[in-house]
């Protein structure tokens, strides 16, 4: 070219080599990239299946949700129900009618085992057992070990064999809890339902699924408690007075006024409530005055003294009765009451006595 500026400098402006591709473009500063090529550019050294993921993103509306950019420093929560938003598997492949509820639907989920597991009479059921391991392992041979006293030839060879049956015995007890706890986890992880026709956590005498029976059936309580007292709650809830839902409008009920309006009323009652009916002149003049009442004057004096049962001065009890002298007719009434009764008992003895 003749020239040290560079030989980029000769070339036509209407095309510039794109560094790292070998691709011409054109120079112009009008054009503008699509989302894809940016989307492509932004992750050349990403992973395949993450290019592609933000490819369609930024291209396919399919792929892309309603939801506009917020703008902020607040996050707002919200879903999107407009727009380019991909539909559910439900929404395109059923119908808006109702499922119909069959005898296999459930309304609430269960962790129960399926219906087949539960017992059905079979004369197979409860026959498969696992024997329990020893409670204690018995390793008392090992205090033979540190036995260190002078002993017979004869005698040191029979505590040996008592020491090889010892040792022997303490193996196949510690095997017996191994397995049997190898067992029992085998049987609750890869049989967590039950066996089919033999056992199962539904059976009410099983033995091998006591705790998972005795966990359902707490559930099963808890779950009853719960829906009975909801039962109650929404009666209360939905339940409406006779009056408001007009429930036998037009008949007779045979009741008092507004008793059939459930409101709180007045109840006039001449005998629980005799001041109602009292007018101005009974009220001012009663026709019954009480002169002394007990009840009344204990409860002023128990005011005087602080309710106090003691004198404050020398701490002698100050208790005091608020009997009152009766009326000379009654004291003569009783007297003659008290007559009679002597007279009808000394008849009493006196037949008696003629009888013997």
């Amino acid at each position: 070219f003749g020239s040290r500026l560079g030989w980029k400098e000769h070339l036509s402006p209407l095309c510039v080599t794109m560094q790292g591709y070998g691709r011409m473009a054109p120079s112009s500063s009008s054009f503008q990239p699509s989302a894809g090529a940016t989307a492509l550019t932004a992750s050349r050294n990403a992973h395949p299946t993450t290019r592609l993921d933000s490819f369609m993103k930024h291209t396919d509306p399919g792929f892309q949700n309603a939801e506009a950019p917020t703008q902020g420093d607040r996050f707002i929560r919200k879903m999107a129900t407009y727009g380019q938003v991909r539909p559910s598997v439900s929404f395109i492949s059923e119908s808006r009618v109702a499922r119909p509820m069959k005898e296999t639907s459930a309304i609430d989920m269960s962790n129960l085992p399926q219906h087949a597991m539960d017992p059905r009479g079979d004369p197979r059921e409860g026959t498969f057992e696992i024997p329990p391991p020893p409670e204690k392992v018995d390793d008392s041979f090992i205090a033979m070990y540190k036995n260190h006293s002078l002993m017979l030839p004869s005698e040191r060879y029979k505590e040996h064999l008592k020491m090889k049956a010892g040792h022997q015995k303490w193996k196949e007890e510690r095997d017996a809890v191994f397995r049997y706890r190898k067992r029992m986890q085998v049987l609750e992880r890869k049989h967590p339902e039950g066996i089919l026709g033999v056992d199962g956590p539904t059976h009410p005498d099983t033995i091998l699924y006591r705790d998972r029976h005795e966990q359902l059936a707490q559930q099963a309580e808890l779950k009853a408690q719960h829906a009975e007292g909801r039962f109650a709650h929404l009666h209360a809830q939905n339940v409406s007075d006779d009056a408001v839902a007009h429930r036998n409008f037009g008949t007779d009920p045979n009741w008092e006024r507004s008793k059939d309006i459930a409101i709180q009323r007045k109840k006039v009652d001449p005998e629980a409530h005799p001041f109602r009916f009292l007018d101005t002149h009974e009220r001012l003049f009663p026709k019954y005055t009480p002169v002394w009442d007990p009840e009344r004057a204990a409860a002023l004096r128990s005011h005087e003294v602080r309710d106090k049962k003691h004198n404050i001065v020398n701490g002698a009890d100050n208790s005091m009765s608020y009997a009152v002298a009766l009326p000379w007719e009654e004291i003569q009434r009783q007297a003659v009451e008290k007559r009679m009764a002597e007279i009808e008992s000394r008849k009493m003895r006196s037949q008696s006595a003629n009888e013997i």
